[in-house]
């Protein structure tokens, strides 16, 4: 008994000292953590690579790992290009929202017959202080320059881990001697995370790619940079795809200023996101890396706790690699066992 409750109380003071450094080190633990996972995203799409039939086999390993990697870096140039392009006409349109947001509340007043309400005035004088939508753009085009200089640390932090990686790999050879035996664990981690890494990728990008058909059939302005923004909160659990719906149907509201297409929009939009999280998702992971709901919930709550936005988008990510790892060892595997959602975990191979 008592030496339980020593173990418990170390392992509460690690996990909180973890924490601590994991919080107070965010500005500069951030850009890594994006770094570690676009190498695993480009290790992944490697080894989809080789796999192809009858082509895979005959690209060699370094052409590989290049290709995968100028095609992240060709993605990150055409977004970035995209939405310095439509900068300025984001603050041309603001005005316009703005105009459509009031006549979209007066229309609700009509309805319901609420124009005479004192509480409803106050509300709607209270919303209009509160929500501006040109001041609302440039809070968030100002940030821009923060995110492109975040985004370049990340690629030069990726190819730093790309040109060591041959040389760790021999390096971390060379400190397991003796323990042949954890280079094939290791070379299966590595090929998992860097498999789920690179299908949740691909993944966002068909989600944002039928996005984007169902926004352009519509009209919807912004079209192109909504559906990259729907790949990126393809990483977001339930979130995610909340966000993913609910925004192009008020950017529609407000564009369009009409239900029609707000309402065709949503429901879209909604049943691809259904199929793609319930069918398609399940399906391409084998549901052998699934998370248990609850540790998903709690694993973005803690994440982005400690580091905010970037933590949502790595939570998952961070969460699936512990357990392919906690999975591959005996001592840790009842660990991996909590944090999924199956009786049976298969552990590294």
């Amino acid at each position: 008994m008592k030496q339980d409750l020593v173990t418990f109380t170390c392992v509460a003071v690690i996990a909180v000292i973890t924490g601590w450094v994991l919080y107070i080190g965010r500005p500069v633990l951030v850009p890594i953590a994006f770094a570690i996972i676009t190498s695993y995203v480009i290790y992944g799409l490697a080894e989809i690579l080789r796999r192809v039939p009858h082509v895979g086999t005959r690209i060699r390993t370094g052409v590989r790992y290049w290709s995968a990697a100028a095609l992240i870096l060709v993605a990150v140039w055409l977004a970035t290009e995209l939405l310095l392009s439509d900068t300025d006409r984001m603050l041309a349109v603001a005005p316009k929202y703005e105009a459509t947001l009031l006549a979209l509340l007066a229309k609700i007043t009509a309805l319901f017959h609420l124009e005479t309400e004192a509480s409803w005035g106050a509300f709607r004088r209270e919303l209009l202080a509160t929500v501006n939508v040109q001041s609302l753009l440039t809070s968030l085009l100002g940030s821009l320059s923060s995110l492109m200089a975040t985004t370049l640390v990340v690629l030069l932090y990726t190819a730093f881990f790309m040109v060591e990686m041959g040389r760790f790999r021999r390096k971390l050879s060379a400190v397991m001697r003796g323990k042949a035996d954890m280079e094939p664990v290791i070379d299966a981690i590595n090929a998992k995370i860097g498999t789920y890494l690179a299908l949740k990728a691909l993944l966002g990008v068909v989600l944002g790619i039928l996005s984007w058909i169902c926004m352009h059939l519509v009209g919807l302005e912004f079209a192109p940079l909504i559906a990259i923004l729907i790949v990126l909160l393809n990483f977001v659990p339930y979130a995610g795809s909340l966000i993913s719906v609910a925004l192009p149907a008020l950017l529609a509201a407000l564009q369009f200023g009409q239900w029609n297409e707000t309402i065709t929009l949503l429901i879209a939009l909604s049943a691809i996101n259904f199929v793609m999280g319930n069918v398609l998702d399940p399906w391409l992971m084998a549901g052998s890396l699934n998370l248990s709901p609850a540790v998903i919930l709690m694993s973005l709550a803690a994440w982005t706790a400690i580091w905010g936005i970037p933590g949502a988008f790595l939570a998952v990510p961070a969460t699936v690699a512990l357990t392919i790892i906690f999975s591959a060892f005996s001592s840790t595997r009842p660990l991996a066992l909590l944090l999924t959602q199956d009786d049976v975990i298969r552990h590294a191979e």
